[in-house]
């Protein structure tokens, strides 16, 4: 489907439908007559006991999260009386744009299913997920709408890494990459409102925490790369004693490399379950290092890399070579059990010494 098939008086028509059926029998939501321009419409909710609140609706064909400003900037112009609740709506509102609506206190309501409604006086909260990814295309819009694929990922990784400013032919050299893929990725995390450029066009914020959350909607440790299991039938400290005296090319990630990052006191003391390795060639390495394949049981996973810059910035501790720290979170936090966990202690971490980590 295309976005302009869905009409304003649709997504208003489905909106009030959606919140009449969320709200109590007893409660009403009647429509009010509003002078403004900019916003599609205003309704007045009522509850029982006769409190009543302003639902100002403002409406977009397409939302993105460098909108959402001037969305917002359109709910200022109603100067109507009484607490006011503000709701964006749209054919789909994304991931991103939703924090950015959360975070100036609006709510907003999609053709998917995705909603929040909040209001103060009378208290509602109504908060519903949809879908995370739009249904709806346009076959004129030919801009780059993944991270997906090395290319992406080369220049998601240069801007996590890489002190600004810098420009995008020196983005391009950083990431490994033709200038024209560093222009294309940078253009959309423009519009996600994940990276700033100067007049010039110089990279000069970069929002690394938003980023890496982005990332993580395309990127996954077991989806995205070839994740082999296998047992190590002496333990994981003789593979760890092993990988001191391995010549080949390989990087620990996940858990076990929150260890040399978090300070003392918060890396886990108790041993490692599980150990996560990019190897290039996971039977290679496996004969190597003495591992055998496993369907159960597995205490080593061999990852052969979707491309080598998960080996960038690698760092080397104590004889023994770990994936970078941009790397190892967007790995914790696509990873099964308790990974996500270990990942917010690394990103706290990371946060403590970048503050653009922070945000």
């Amino acid at each position: 489907m295309r976005n302009t098939k869905i009409r304003e008086t649709q997504l208003v028509a489905a909106l009030r439908t959606a919140l009449c059926a969320a709200l109590p029998a007893s409660w009403s939501l009647t429509p009010k007559p509003t002078a403004s321009a900019e916003l599609d419409a205003v309704w007045t909710v009522q509850a029982p006991d006769g409190t009543t609140t302003n639902v100002l609706v403002a409406v977009k064909r397409v939302i993105e999260p460098r909108d959402v400003p001037s969305v917002l900037r359109r709910f200022d112009s109603y100067r109507g009386s009484g607490s006011k609740a503000a709701v964006v709506a749209a054919p789909f509102v994304s991931l991103r744009t939703r924090e950015l609506l959360a975070a100036a206190g609006a709510g907003w309501f999609d053709m998917t299913g995705n909603l929040r409604f909040q209001l103060d006086s009378p208290a509602v909260f109504i908060d519903r997920t949809g879908a995370s990814r739009s249904p709806y295309t346009d076959a004129d819009d030919r801009r780059l709408k993944s991270l997906k694929g090395p290319g992406a990922a080369r220049v998601v990784r240069a801007l996590l890494d890489t002190a600004v400013p810098f420009g995008v032919r020196e983005l391009a050299e950083l990431a490994k990459v033709a200038a024209a893929t560093s222009s294309r990725v940078l253009e959309l995390l423009i519009r996600e409102d994940l990276v700033e450029r100067d007049t010039t066009g110089r990279v000069v914020e970069v929002r690394k925490l938003s980023l890496v959350r982005r990332w993580t909607a395309d990127y996954g440790l077991g989806s995205t790369n070839q994740a082999v299991p296998m047992l190590a039938a002496r333990g994981i400290d003789q593979v760890l004693i092993g990988l001191r005296k391995y010549d080949g090319l390989y990087a620990i990630t996940a858990e076990a490399a929150t260890r040399p990052y978090l300070p003392r006191g918060q890396a886990a003391v108790a041993p490692l379950a599980l150990l996560t390795l990019y190897v290039p060639d996971a039977t290679a390495a496996a004969e190597l290092l003495k591992l055998r394949p496993a369907d159960r049981g597995a205490n080593v996973v061999l990852v052969e890399p979707f491309d080598d810059v998960v080996y960038r910035g690698s760092q080397v501790k104590d004889r023994l070579t770990y994936a970078a720290p941009s790397q190892v979170v967007v790995d914790l936090l696509t990873g099964p059990g308790r990974a996500p966990e270990e990942g917010a202690s690394l990103l706290a971490v990371l946060a403590s010494n970048d503050e653009r980590w922070t945000r």
